[in-house]
């Protein structure tokens, strides 16, 4: 028997190693699922234009080369209904028309099929008005989908999701085949949507593709508030002053270009200017308190609540104790106000709440109940004095042993809300779902983790094959690749 060269064995082994990573990364590289959304051609329409707002706009025919998939699992098929879609600008697509079945089941080479919903029993037809909003160059698409819910085919049945393609441009109400400016879209923010009377709000317009050049308009009902230039996709504006009650805004882009950018109009952005649901007031100092302050047992508060009945009797009461407290009655404009309520001797230490009833449900933002949190009672003060007499001559006898149980932690309360950080407070605060649980935290996928493996699978193959050139090329170039002497 021979026994190889040190260095020609970690040569062998270093090629090994390589073919191992190879074989993984060729392995997770078949698992990877095909790429789909892929044109198949294109497809006419008949009549080449029409209007957004008609009852079906696209009521004419279509005509398209190719077949759709000639596969069937028990009674489901993708060969004998067909649908439309739209792309909107930011890539979403949204159904048109479904449930096209005239001149199926679509084996032909080519077909031509009515749009009409007269040849089309039980089709499904939306507005294009609800869908396109604003001027520009539209893609329409033509799928084939399943008999039964009308959805896609699987890759498995047909890869690579193909459809047949259409341009279509829209100005205002008008829509007519062929392309010309592309289609934009808008999409409005407001911070906050809840301002305190005469409050402003940040708008913020974000315009897809984030290419388009041009201005937004913010519009309030019939007033516009002000414009802004678009810049790096997106256009802001701080509303001025606004009036107590709601405001819808909406933002409408103007392009810079009309040949090269469509316009369009966001959906509303709703901002609700009120007085705050509710306040509470130190009744000594007069200060008012933030949201969820810490009070102290005897400590007299003035509560305020909005949004309620006017004319309408409320009770108060706290949470988890007894005390009982004086009604009060809503004035003209909704608010109840409690002009002195005093947190009692025996209240308990922790979260809690002034729980009025009925619950005020008026406006935005309705509370049920004011939360503060009540301060733990002062510890006990030590003697002044040590004792003179130390109590006794110590014993000559040892104490007794250790406790088998550890000593009592101060880690939090049993509630877990006073004192404790995420890891320690309390034997029952800080749920998993709070503070970032192990298994939720913004993981990717299958594909991306195998994308991850199969990556460093390839460095490392890499690396490990040219290890094994190197370790041939220098026992070559030393001599080292023999073999040693038999052995007996």
């Amino acid at each position: 028997m021979t026994v190889p060269h040190p260095f020609r064995r970690a040569a062998a082994l270093a090629a090994a190693c390589a073919l191992v990573a190879l074989g993984l990364v060729a392995l997770i590289t078949s698992q990877s699922p095909p790429a789909r959304a892929a044109s198949v051609g294109d497809f006419t329409l008949t009549p080449g234009s029409g209007s957004l707002t008609d009852a079906q706009p696209i009521a004419g025919s279509a005509g398209f080369s190719g077949a759709c998939p000639d596969a069937a699992i028990e009674d489901i098929n993708w060969n004998s209904v067909l649908a439309l879609y739209v792309v909107r600008p930011d890539g979403t697509e949204a159904v048109a028309v479904t449930g096209i079945t005239d001149q199926a089941p679509y084996t032909a080479a080519s077909s031509t099929v009515s749009l009409a919903a007269a040849d089309n029993p039980g089709v499904d037809v939306r507005s294009l008005s609800d869908i396109i909003a604003g001027d520009g160059t539209y893609e329409l698409r033509l799928r084939c989908v399943e008999n039964d819910d009308w959805s896609i085919p699987p890759s498995s049945i047909v890869p690579g999701d193909p459809y047949w393609s259409q341009k279509i441009t829209v100005t205002g109400d008008h829509w007519a085949v062929g392309e010309g400016a592309t289609a934009t879209g808008v999409a409005l923010a407001a911070d906050p949507a809840v301002v305190a009377p005469d409050g402003t709000s940040k708008l913020t317009a974000t315009l897809s593709p984030a290419e388009a050049t041009g201005t937004v308009a913010f519009v309030d009902g019939a007033t516009t508030l002000g414009q802004a230039t678009v810049t790096g996709g997106k256009a802001e504006f701080t509303t001025p002053a606004l009036a107590e009650g709601t405001h819808d805004i909406v933002a409408r882009f103007t392009p810079a270009s009309t040949a090269e950018w469509g316009s369009s109009e966001s959906t509303p952005a709703r901002i609700t200017a009120q007085l705050p649901r509710y306040e509470m007031y130190d009744k000594d100092s007069g200060t008012l308190l933030g949201y969820n302050p810490q009070l102290e047992r005897g400590q007299s508060v003035k509560v305020v609540i909005r949004g309620c009945v006017s004319g309408t009797t409320y009770a108060m009461a706290l949470r988890g104790n007894d005390a009982r407290f004086p009604d009060a009655t809503a004035d003209a404009s909704g608010t109840v106000t409690w002009d002195a309520l005093t947190v009692p001797d025996d209240a308990v230490a922790g979260p809690t709440n002034w729980d009025y009833s009925p619950d005020c449900t008026g406006g935005v933002n309705a509370v049920g109940a004011v939360d503060f949190t009540l301060a733990e009672p002062s510890s006990e003060s030590p003697s002044a004095t040590p004792s003179d007499d130390p109590g006794g001559d110590p014993s000559d006898e040892p104490t007794d042993g250790p406790s088998d149980g550890p000593t009592d932690g101060s880690s939090g309360d049993t509630a877990g809300t006073t004192g404790g950080d995420g890891t320690s407070g309390g034997t029952s605060g800080g749920s998993d779902t709070s503070g970032g649980s192990g298994t939720s935290g913004g993981g990717g996928g299958l594909a991306s983790t195998g994308s991850q493996i199969a990556l460093f699978s390839g460095i490392g193959a890499v690396v490990l094959t040219a290890a094994g050139i190197g370790f041939v090329r220098y026992g070559r170039r030393n001599g080292l690749l023999t073999f040693g002497e038999p052995r007996a």
